[in-house]
């Protein structure tokens, strides 16, 4: 990610800062919706620079199963938590913790679930070389 990018990104983040506590005063809802909708487009344009990234880590997956399934897993894993923070930052923002709390929880859970293939197979790996 380059300089500009991060800082077209703070720019937008300070903007809708700044515009939502002005919306704020009159409509809480509108502030709500208004953090929601730039946190979507920084999410938006992080992901863009994700591309290097993702081909580095398709570089890295060609070297066997194992590897390719830990990269998987580290990205998937990586990308839920980014999701799941954001959706919790948001319900924390609108005074929901109990929500906030909800999503966490839901997020790890799909974490584990998203990793469980692969403790299993690693699982499999100590099974045979301890059999040796």
């Amino acid at each position: 990610m380059s300089a500009g990018g991060v800082l077209g990104i703070a720019v937008l983040a300070f903007a809708a800062a700044v515009l939502g506590a002005l919306v704020k005063r009159g409509n809480k809802e509108y502030a709500l919706l208004l953090s929601a909708g730039a946190a979507v487009l920084i999410a938006l344009k992080a992901l863009e620079y994700a591309g290097p990234l993702m081909e580095q880590a398709r570089r890295l997956t060609m070297d066997g199963e194992l590897p390719g399934q830990c990269i998987e897993v580290m990205l998937k894993a990586a990308g839920l938590a980014v999701m799941g923070q954001l959706a919790g930052q948001l319900c924390k923002d609108a005074g929901e913790s109990a929500l906030a709390y909800g999503v966490e929880l839901a997020v790890k859970i799909a974490i584990l679930t998203v990793s469980l293939p692969l403790v299993e197979r690693l699982l499999e790996y100590v099974g045979e070389i301890l059999s040796l």
